[in-house]
């Protein structure tokens, strides 16, 4: 009987225990569903931040391109500005070299009259010494060759005034 008793007393606690439901602790669940909230909150969080970082960084990679052609541009008006004076200086310089032909122009007339006045007037008193009978057959010559030096100084005169003229018509 001893025996019997326990047999019954095992088959019982084995029904007892196979009997049961099991209970799912509620605690346990709730704790259970606040980590699987937190934790898809925070994969939410890290996607966000993931996105506000790459916004950022698109929005840097703009503002570099931006700063580069701004200073593309600046380099560009530079140039453009640096070729501008450049011609602009040229554009004086050529007026001056101009200007200066002219003078130079002006200057080989002047010359040329002032010889042409002293040549006329050399003649003058030499035909006039001539005509007296002044002259020695040596003072003859003197003013023979200072004549003929200022009829040389005519002629290298008159080439001046041409190179000069040429040299204009070169400028213009």
């Amino acid at each position: 009987m001893k025996i019997k008793f326990l047999i019954l007393v095992g088959l019982f606690s084995l029904q007892a225990t196979l009997a049961q439901e099991t209970v799912i602790d509620s605690v346990k669940v709730k704790q259970e569903k606040m980590l699987l909230e937190q934790q898809k909150a925070e994969k939410e969080r890290i996607k966000a931040e993931e996105k506000i970082i790459k916004e950022q960084q698109k929005a840097e990679k703009e503002r570099q391109k931006a700063l580069k052609d701004a200073e593309k541009a600046k380099k560009e008006a530079e140039k453009a500005q640096k070729k501008a004076e450049k011609e602009l200086k040229q554009a004086e310089k050529a007026v001056a070299q101009r200007e200066k032909a002219k003078n130079n122009i002006e200057k080989a007339k002047s010359k040329i009259d002032n010889n042409k006045k002293d040549l006329e007037k050399d003649k003058e008193k030499f035909e006039k010494l001539r005509r007296k009978g002044k002259l020695t057959p040596e003072d003859e010559l003197k003013w023979r060759e200072k004549i003929l030096k200022k009829e040389n100084k005519a002629l290298e005169l008159q080439l001046d005034l041409e190179k000069a003229e040429n040299k204009l018509k070169k400028l213009e």
